[in-house]
């Protein structure tokens, strides 16, 4: 199973290189999550945003996920908006200025957990 994190924006490209990094660091996520370029088709005209995926096969992974991201979030405040997809294809959208900073972590377990 698969969570898929897109970001949009300015510095969505970098925050997301970020975020990447960010996630490493946790024992349950190191080496499962990886920044993916679609390709593009001949007819397509600019570039397709860039997405991390993160592969969550150990039990709680989607937990774990959930809890860095919103603790990434806070202490980043990026200035991109965020939308992840959960295994069951489940999708959240937020537009970080408008959550609070206590129903993020809910938000986005309700997208995970699945």
């Amino acid at each position: 199973m698969k969570a898929h994190i897109r970001l949009t924006g300015e510095t969505a490209s970098a925050e997301l290189i970020g975020l990447a990094e960010w996630l490493s660091r946790e024992d349950e996520l190191r080496g499962r999550a990886a920044i993916e370029s679609p390709e593009s088709r001949p007819d397509q005209m600019g570039s397709l945003a860039e997405v991390l995926v993160v592969a969550l096969g150990v039990q709680g992974a989607g937990s774990v996920l959930a809890a860095s991201l919103s603790v990434w979030i806070r202490h980043r405040r990026p200035s991109a908006d965020i939308e992840v997809t959960g295994p069951d294809g489940q999708s959240v959208k937020i537009t970080l200025r408008d959550v609070p900073k206590p129903d993020l972590e809910a938000v986005l377990r309700k997208a995970l957990e699945r």
